[in-house]
């Protein structure tokens, strides 16, 4: 073997490196329920994302992604309604004792959703939208548990 030879087989190896270390990326990022690594609060929470993205689908709405992590925070659920990029954050309390659900949704976290929305917009348009950047709002379903599911359009704006 000479020296162009061992390149090659050096960049052959390199790049399956790199299709395995996207793949390992893509199945972390999609945690099933059953995930042993999943502690019963995330499972529960997963549980009432997928309440909510049926409720939402059920209203004609065309899913666009899951559980999209920006380093200030994540959005749970993204769609298409109409020309709109709807981000929608999933709340579930067990209680209203400090106000239930739509309470727990306060200034901080919503400052956290617009800085994760405003990472994430361009590769949304890039995907979706052909370059171009799609109106957005913000939305919210909420579950306060042995009350009505109740889904607000428009649940803050900045």
């Amino acid at each position: 073997m000479n020296a162009s030879d061992d390149l090659l087989a050096y960049a052959l190896a390199d790049a399956a490196r790199q299709r395995q270390r996207k793949r390992r990326r893509r199945r972390k990022s999609a945690a099933p329920k059953d995930d042993p690594r999943l502690s019963p609060t995330q499972r529960k929470g997963l549980d009432f994302e997928e309440q909510a993205l049926e409720l939402l689908l059920r209203a004609g709405l065309t899913p666009l992604a899951r559980n999209l992590r920006a380093s200030p925070g994540e959005i749970d659920l993204a769609l298409r309604d109409g020309d709109t990029l709807v981000l929608v954050e999933v709340r579930a309390r067990a209680s209203r004792r400090f106000g239930g659900a739509a309470a727990s949704i306060d200034a901080a976290k919503q400052r956290r959703l617009a800085g994760a929305a405003a990472l994430l917009l361009p590769r949304l348009a890039r995907q979706h939208w052909q370059g171009r950047t799609p109106p957005v709002r913000f939305d919210a379903v909420l579950f306060d548990l042995g009350h009505q599911t109740q889904w607000v359009r428009n649940a803050f704006t900045l």
